[in-house]
């Protein structure tokens, strides 16, 4: 149940150097913050998993799994089917707003020639 010294100060070093990299890429307008949520929200269940690592193995009672790394390895699979779900939400929701917007430029670009047409009579 313990984790070597070491182990620990790495991880809560590279939690939060992600953190940080999210926050950044936030800021530098690389990365919309209604994306960004769901790894902000990850990069601080990180933090909390490793300055905290008993939290670890209370999920895996909540759980009922024998092995914390099995109710880890659990909960970061649910995790990455959330992400994909909601990315698979953003694209259609891109997919939809690029039809009506080429629908529009159609119409737009029918009236335009039409008009051009009257004109030249």
């Amino acid at each position: 149940m313990n984790m070597s010294g070491t182990l620990r100060t790495s991880l809560i070093i590279g939690s939060i150097l992600f953190f940080v990299f999210i926050i950044n890429m936030i800021r530098t307008k690389k990365l919309e913050l209604k994306y960004a949520l769901i790894w902000i929200l990850t990069s601080l269940s990180f933090i909390i998993m490793s300055v905290f690592p008993e939290t670890v193995f209370m999920v895996a009672r909540i759980l009922e799994v024998e092995v914390a790394a099995n109710a880890l390895f659990l909960c970061i699979i649910f995790l990455l089917l959330l992400m994909v779900f909601a990315l698979t939400v953003a694209v259609s929701r891109q997919a939809i707003r690029t039809k009506r917007l080429v629908q529009e430029l159609a119409l737009l670009k029918a009236e335009f020639e039409e008009k051009n047409k009257t004109s030249k009579q």
